[in-house]
């Protein structure tokens, strides 16, 4: 999660401070700094540890400890233990606020990652001052009239809350994110289209279904009328239309979206095709009785809007026991239909439904 640029400002810096340092502490560092970028992008997450800790250990006598790289490599540090020493990363990265702080002031737009960062470390906890970190944040925001910024605090602050379930304030998050965003961010802003399709999630999680459609509505329509790319916001605008739409019983309202996700979603035939609405078989209650489980094998057609049709079994265990809840459940399930020269045809595809007893 990044986002202000908290970068390392190594090429100006090791230029400048070349003359002066120790050549073989520098060469070190170097090294180490590239072997913890190497792990970052292959998520080795062991050596990330344990090389942003040498990184910044050296760092500190390369740049010196109170220096802005110094700063930079403790928050590097302080995020890689943050999974398994939540007290720890605290303390590096309070060393680096505080560093930060006394170099660039208390409205610098560099002290935004950290202070997310922090509120990262805090919630587990449930520890309050989490919020006052966010604050903290969106003061730097509104210090420089950074509505961008802003906007973006408040929806990190959101997806950050939402792992902690406290969606009072993931629902305060993003409503100030989105009325941000819809005073001064352009329709076509990604970061903007981002919000609303979290706004449409959340009206959903609240039932609010006619409002979720509303949104995802007007998001699509920005890319048919704006942008002329392909883009994952709009995939799964497309993909939640359809289970609403079904939750709803307006199967023929889900139906253009279906096509519109195979247009947009090359066909496989090598691999199962995935729903993009299901429902989930009943557990027969004599399966229950008998404490029963089992599987069924069934073959299908997708038809060209995306509807189940020509169900048949391909193989069962336990008999006919599962197989009519199986085949009532499967029937309801819409999918993304096969594309052939541009246009939607019928084709076939397996799934295999297995009822388990919860422990």
């Amino acid at each position: 999660m990044s986002i202000t640029s908290n970068a390392l400002v190594l090429t100006g810096a090791l230029l400048c401070f070349s003359a002066f340092s120790n050549t073989d502490a520098h060469t070190e560092f170097s090294q180490t700094y590239h072997a913890y970028q190497r792990a970052v992008e292959n998520n080795e997450y062991e050596k990330i540890a344990q090389l942003a800790k040498l990184a910044y250990e050296q760092g500190k006598v390369v740049f010196g400890e109170k220096s802005q790289n110094a700063a930079n490599l403790a928050i590097n540090y302080a995020r890689a233990l943050s999974n398994n020493d939540r007290q720890q990363a605290l303390t590096v990265l309070n060393d680096a606020i505080d560093v930060l702080t006394a170099l660039q002031g208390k409205h610098s737009p560099e002290l935004v990652d950290p202070y997310l960062l922090k509120v990262d470390l805090l919630l587990p906890n449930k520890d309050l001052t989490a919020r006052e970190y966010v604050g903290f944040a969106i003061d730097i925001a509104q210090h420089h009239s950074n509505h961008l910024l802003e906007s973006k605090i408040y929806f990190e602050a959101a997806k950050l809350f939402s792992r902690a379930r406290d969606y009072s304030r993931v629902k305060s998050y993003l409503s100030r994110a989105d009325d941000i965003n819809q005073k001064y961010l352009p329709r076509d802003a990604v970061h903007r289209l981002t919000v609303d399709l979290w706004v449409a999630e959340l009206l959903s999680a609240r039932k609010q279904h006619k409002e979720a459609i509303a949104k995802l509505n007007d998001l699509i329509v920005v890319f048919d009328e704006q942008l002329d790319f392909d883009h994952p916001i709009e995939l799964t605008a497309h993909s939640r239309l359809v289970g609403l739409y079904e939750k709803m019983g307006m199967s023929e309202q889900a139906t253009k979206h279906c096509v519109m996700i195979a247009k947009m979603t090359p066909w496989r035939d090598d691999i199962e095709q995935t729903p993009l609405y299901r429902k989930e078989p009943e557990y027969p209650q004599s399966a229950l009785r008998a404490r029963a489980q089992g599987w069924v094998a069934l073959e299908f057609t997708i038809t060209p809007e995306g509807f189940v049709e020509d169900i048949s079994v391909l193989d069962k265990q336990h008999g006919q026991l599962f197989v009519k809840n199986t085949i009532n459940a499967l029937k309801q399930w819409r999918y993304a239909p096969k594309f052939e020269d541009g246009k939607a045809v019928s084709a076939k595809s397996t799934v295999r439904m297995d009822f388990k007893l919860s422990r």
